[in-house]
């Protein structure tokens, strides 16, 4: 259920209103998956920038700050945020501060809190404990961030759950009572890595992008505006304490957000980048006089926020609390980061992740699950959801498409005289290879030269790697432009390249799910050459039609295989052979192959159809060829029988074809069997009939 409503701030005098963003309450049932229940909230709230989402009444997990052994015992260095300074000035607004325990900084900031608003001589306000309420903090927070006079401190804590510890359970600190917690997918230790997620991909568990982080604050403390890095999804719950208070501005009017904060200080013209860290704080209804919509939320505990990407926003607290945020990335989050990546770029500004890479792991995961759908019918949860981002006009697909065609306008431009080298597999194991001059991600490609080891550039600034001629630059690639293309069309749904990027690249294929295969891994430089030979095979159908169809033969081996086995756990003396006709790999062939390369089967000796028969003997795969139309003249039909002579029909049983592939992977068996219980226009039931 969704509630936005418009509250007015006390302590204005202005008489401001500042609209509420909405608030969702799933069910138990939506509240079950995080990803799912976001996406379907999304169209609703995005426009808003950020909303508020209350968990249902049974989400209680345990707080693990308010264990003794945490509360009482682990240590803390706090930071202080000064207000008689002009923003301007600091960036961060903040110095190292002294150390505390979680139960020492409760009590400093009830001290404050008696100390400001109810001692007379000190100047503040003077009010009744009964009239203090968040609408009275939030009235003196804006007279302190408009008007600034005399000198104000306030701690926070900013801490990385790594080191100190997370508020939610994890494995290794709780027991079996918290198991539902533990696994959880609003758990904020789970969100960055849940299926679906980007963030999976991202090999450094590490990553301050993946670890959600502490954030300890007292009354007035703030969380300056900001967007998140990467132009993030983020998500906060708040464990303990008192009320947050967030500022919001939609992704749509960042442009002006921006705008007006360099209006207001000319000097960070010139300074893009700090825009999009901790910049400055700046009262809300600034912007809004300014004609920039600002949204309000008042979290309070066991409440989460949900940030959008791109979404500039701020936070101060009434009180003590303990809050508890991470950033993650749902698959609709690629747009956003493809705009960061450039923007980044052209700032000449750090990254802290891949993005290629999380593009690349996601289409890879996506054919992996796409193929599992139309070879194996696995309609899993997961495989359903990637599925619903693929296709021609999915966003992955878009995304993908976008970037390959990027990647190749720049290669073609650029390195044609360039030597080439694919890059081996320790590249990036040691750490993420950025340009040096632009700080660019090299995960697709980079330049290289002998004469400086440590130095590798994107290609924008191939030129300036260094005084060689270019015959002596070195051009790194992970994937050839043709293999991403496979892959674009993969993405898409293409059978015959989900098929060969499959089987090439992830080596799936049919025969390893027989009993006795042995799963197995190929070397890196093995795996290449396979998937570039995928890639020339895949420019035929009708090569990936044969391959697809043998693809088939090894299911039907499968299920021998299978029925094998039963019959020997059985103790049944003489298994048969399970019954498989013409109307059933027909069938399968159907479920597999489109219909254009099903058609163009029929033109080709490697492609023909299956037509099983029997004789008696047992299953039998005949190879048909083309025959004339009945409703030819039977001249015409003499002359096409005399055009397209062939050989007479080879029949190939199917003992000498698992004979074959047994010797092949060493798995299949077969079994003899009768023709009983075949159907009674099998040429074998005609025989046993007339005898």
């Amino acid at each position: 259920m969704t509630q936005t409503t418009s509250r007015q701030c006390l302590g204005d005098t202005k008489g401001d209103v500042l609209e509420e963003a909405p608030v969702f309450r799933p069910s138990e049932e939506e509240f079950s998956d995080t990803l799912k229940y976001i996406e379907s909230i999304r169209l609703k709230a995005e426009p808003y920038g950020l909303c508020r989402i209350i968990p249902p009444p049974s989400w209680q997990p345990p707080c693990l700050i308010k264990e003794k052994s945490i509360w009482e015992y682990s240590k803390f260095v706090a930071e202080i945020q000064q207000f008689d300074r002009s923003p301007a000035q600091s960036e961060m607004g903040k110095e190292p501060g002294l150390e505390f325990t979680l139960k020492r900084f409760k009590k400093h900031a009830d001290d404050f809190i008696q100390h400001y608003f109810f001692f007379k001589d000190v100047g503040h306000v003077n009010c009744k404990r009964e009239e203090l309420s968040v609408e009275s903090i939030e009235g003196e927070y804006r007279k302190i961030v408009e008007n600034p006079s005399g000198k104000l401190e306030v701690l926070y804590g900013d801490l990385d759950t790594a080191t100190f510890g997370s508020g939610f359970p994890i494995a290794s600190n709780t027991g079996e009572s918290c198991n539902k917690y533990i696994r959880s997918s609003w758990n904020l230790n789970n969100a960055p890595k849940l299926p679906g997620s980007l963030l999976s991909f991202e090999s450094d568990k590490n990553s301050s992008v993946s670890v959600p982080h502490l954030r300890i604050g007292m009354c007035f403390s703030s969380l300056y505006w900001k967007i998140e890095e990467h132009h993030l999804y983020s998500i906060s719950y708040l464990h303990v304490g008192s009320p947050k208070i967030w500022y919001g501005v939609p992704e749509r009017y960042s442009f002006k957000f921006e705008t007006l904060m360099k209006k207001y200080f000319l000097d960070l013209l010139g300074k893009p980048s700090k825009l999009h860290g901790v910049i400055t704080r700046l009262s809300p209804f600034v912007f809004k006089s300014k004609g920039v919509p600002v949204y309000r939320i008042i979290q309070y505990p066991r409440e989460f926020v949900l940030v959008f990407p791109g979404a500039y926003h701020s936070t101060f607290d009434c009180g003590f609390n303990v809050a508890e945020a991470v950033t993650f990335a749902p698959l609709d989050w690629l747009p956003h980061g493809q705009n960061a990546v450039a923007l980044y770029q052209s700032q000449g500004r750090k990254t802290s992740i891949s993005f290629d890479k999380l593009l690349i792991g996601a289409a890879r995961e996506a054919v992996k699950a796409q193929w599992e759908l139309i070879l194996l019918k696995k309609n899993t949860i997961d495989n359903l959801r990637w599925k619903g981002y693929c296709g021609k006009n999915g966003i992955l697909t878009e995304t993908l498409k976008s970037r390959v065609k990027q990647e190749g306008m720049r290669r073609e431009y650029l390195c044609s005289t360039f030597q080439t080298k694919r890059k081996d597999k320790n590249f990036n194991s040691t750490s993420k290879r950025e340009c040096s001059i632009c700080y660019f991600d090299l995960h697709l490609s980079a330049v290289h030269c002998s004469c400086s080891s440590d130095r590798y550039l994107c290609l924008n600034h191939a030129k300036r790697l260094c005084s060689c001629t270019w015959t002596e630059k070195i051009f790194l690639y992970k994937y050839e432009i043709n293999e991403l293309n496979m892959l674009v069309e993969a993405v898409e749904g293409t059978l015959s390249a989900v098929h060969a990027w499959a089987r090439e690249d992830l080596n799936l294929g049919l025969r390893h799910y027989t009993p006795k295969e042995k799963s197995f891994r190929e070397d890196e430089g093995k795996k290449a050459h396979k998937l570039q030979d995928a890639v020339t095979s895949y420019g035929n159908g009708l090569s990936a039609v044969s391959s697809i169809k043998a693809e088939i033969k090894a299911r039907i081996q499968q299920l021998q295989c299978l029925h094998e086995r039963k019959s020997k756990e059985e103790m049944v003396s003489t298994p048969s052979l399970p019954r498989v006709t013409q109307d059933d790999t027909s069938l399968l062939l159907r479920e597999v192959m489109p219909e254009d390369l099903s058609s163009s089967s029929s033109e080709s000796d490697d492609t023909t159809d299956l037509d099983l028969d029997d004789g008696g003997k047992g299953c039998v795969l005949s190879t048909l060829s083309s025959r004339p139309s009945p409703s030819q003249p039977a001249s015409e039909r003499e002359v096409t029988l005399s055009q397209r002579r062939r050989p007479p029909k080879r029949k190939v049983t199917l003992s000498e074809l698992l004979k074959d592939n047994s010797s092949e992977h060493g798995t299949a068996k077969h079994f003899k069997s009768t023709s009983e219980g075949l159907p009674m226009s099998h040429p074998a039931s005609k025989k046993r009939k007339k005898k």
